[in-house]
């Protein structure tokens, strides 16, 4: 979808512009605005001058005050139910509230019409200029690579994957999974059952290693017969 069809006016310089005035695109320049080591130096000094030409300003509350429209931050979630989900929104709602941002929810659940490649489309055509990702959504590739594609930057809670334009914030599931599984162990249990998450989803796998690393450690063989099947949702773990 060419983004440039849907101009967004503005008093102040945005990222676009800076992209444009450089010669680069919009995930470079975030690159750079980030500080992240993978950009070549030459590189690094066209988009500082162009940053510097166009007096852009990275911050959101700068570019608030120096005029330009409000920030955009989409989220997208697929389970409504989740239970961390109302933490999640109050936490973003938080964070938008105090740099004066616009927060847009979008829901996409799995099955539901429409597919992943008209929601990012949809999303490509509000303009937005970043996207949060809570799980699974970080392991949706046909979304996330869509969503590349239009230079929109994204960050996913809960997803191992990394690359360019998706930035990943996630704890060390196995560690996690072996140290509860090894908590177990120490207080005397052998039949220790594990149930499993989304095969999609990358922390899956992850927690699952950790509980078989803690029975290694222990000794214990592994029985599959303990090993169920789940969805992340609660009724899968009933």
């Amino acid at each position: 979808m060419d983004r440039k069809a849907f101009p967004r006016p503005r008093s102040a310089p945005t990222i676009h512009d800076v992209a444009r005035h450089a010669g680069v695109s919009r995930m470079t320049v975030s690159r750079v605005i980030n500080g992240e080591k993978s950009v070549r130096p030459g590189t690094r000094q066209i988009v500082d001058a162009a940053i510097q030409a166009l007096n852009y300003a990275p911050n959101p509350a700068a570019r608030t005050l120096a005029g330009g429209a409000i920030l955009k931050i989409g989220l997208v979630f697929r389970f409504p139910s989740a239970a961390y989900l109302g933490e999640y929104l109050v936490g973003a709602l938080d964070r938008c509230a105090e740099i004066n941002a616009q927060l847009i929810v979008h829901k996409h659940k799995r099955g539901d019409a429409p597919g992943e490649a008209e929601v990012a489309e949809k999303l490509a055509g509000e303009r937005l200029d970043g996207i949060i990702l809570p799980p699974p959504l970080g392991d949706a590739h046909e979304l996330t690579d869509r969503l590349r594609d239009a230079e929109i930057l994204m960050v996913a809670t809960g997803s191992v994957r990394s690359a360019p334009s998706l930035a990943s914030i996630c704890i060390d599931d196995r560690g996690a999974a072996r140290e509860m599984t090894r908590h177990l162990i120490k207080l005397g249990h052998r039949r220790i059952g594990f149930i499993t998450g989304l095969p999609n989803h990358a922390s899956a796998g992850l927690r699952l290693s950790g509980y078989r690393d803690a029975l290694a450690e222990a000794g214990i063989e592994v029985d599959e017969a303990l090993i169920a099947h789940g969805t992340y949702t609660y009724q899968s773990g009933l």
